[in-house]
Formats: C-alpha cells, structure tokens, sequence
C-alpha cells in the first residue's frame, strides 16, 4: 500500500479494478480445469464396457459385493459429472457500463445542475467505484459457486476411484476362474482321451496274445 490512503477516490478505483481483474483470471482457470475432471473421467471409461458386459451380460452371477461396488460407483460418478455440468454452465459475469457514461452523460448531468467541476468529478468518481463494488460482488459469487461446483465434482470423482478399482479387482479374478476351468475342461478331455487311446491299445494287445495262444 505505501503511502497511499483509502480516503483517494483513485487509489480506490485502482485496488477494485484490479481486484475485479483477478476474479475474472480466476473464473477463466476454474473452467480450465475441466481437464483434469476430464482425465479421470477418461479413465472410467477404459474399463467400464467389460464391466457392465460381465455384470448384465454374462451368463453366471457375479459375487453381490461386485455389483454393489458398481452401483456406488455408478452414484458417485452421476454426481460428479452432475457438477461438472454445472461447473461448464454459462455463466457471464458481471459487465462493467460503458466509460461514456461517467464522463458523458453523468457529467453533463452535473454541469446541467450548476455543480462545480471538482466536486462533479468526485460524485462521478464515487458512481464508478459504486459500479466496481457491484461487478465484484457478483463475480466473487459467481466464482465461489465455480470452486463449489468443481470441488465436489473432483472429490466425488476420486472417492468414485474406490469401488471402480474394487471392480476391476473383480473383473480380473472372474477372468481368472474362467480361464482356470477352461485350462480344467482342456485338461479333462486330453486325458480322457488318453485313456480311451491307451484302453483300445491294451485291448488290442490282449486280443493279439489270445490269439497267439490259441495257435
């Protein structure tokens, strides 16, 4: 701050100006970070088709626990992308007037009334920072509704992170008894054929020495 005081009109229109420049930079990179919702989101969808292929799809029951995870992750996913939505909702902000306004019409205004130039400049001065005051608490609500919405999106996103491993873990063990009886079936029916060779071998030696006996 310095020197300078809060009683100056300009250094009062210079602190709201800049502050109502950092709110809107601020709304610019709450919408930007879209993107790292959006990488998450990319991530779910990597594995979400065999998912729902095994749970509604397949032909044998899964563990009740999988679909309960699936179910709880299906909810904190709706959620998250429902603020996400609104996170990405139009929302302008707060327009500051035309400058001519202030140095054209209010000031022809006070001219018109026989106000002195001095302190005509004052009350327009303290017309603009009124206008400030306006722009900035409009656009610091509207910005915290931003940070609210994108702060429960990201959370429920990454707790939604929990039952979907817990899937996958299912998924991957479902795929490894599948795999195990079909190794188990293979290994069955190459010895039963084995032993329907080996029996028609036997047999056939059998009937050979009968055979031979009998000459």
């Amino acid at each position: 701050m310095g020197n300078k005081s809060f009683y100056n009109l300009d250094y009062i229109i210079e602190i709201n100006e800049q502050r109502l420049e950092q709110y809107a930079n601020l709304h610019q990179k709450s919408v930007e970070r879209f993107t790292t919702l959006l990488v998450i989101y990319s991530a779910f969808c990597i594995f979400l088709i065999p998912l729902v292929q095994t749970l509604f799809f397949g032909t044998k029951l899964c563990h009740w626990s999988y679909y309960c995870s699936f179910y709880l992750f299906c909810i904190l996913f709706i959620v998250s992308i429902v603020n996400s939505i609104m996170l990405l909702s139009p929302g302008a902000l707060h327009i500051l007037v035309a400058p001519n306004v202030y140095y054209r019409r209010i000031k022809q205004f006070f001219e018109a009334g026989g106000i002195p130039p001095a302190q005509s400049d004052a009350l327009i001065k303290n017309y603009y920072i009124t206008e400030l005051e306006k722009a900035i608490s409009t656009n610091k609500l509207k910005l915290n509704r931003k940070m609210l919405f994108y702060n429960r999106a990201f959370r429920f996103a990454i707790i939604a992170c929990i039952p979907y491993l817990y899937c996958i873990w299912q998924e991957i063990n479902f795929e490894k008894k599948i795999i195990l009886k079909k190794e188990a079936v293979n290994n069955l029916s190459s010895f039963t054929k084995t032993n329907h060779i080996c029996g028609g071998r036997n047999q056939n030696t059998k009937r050979s020495m009968m055979t031979w006996s009998t000459i």
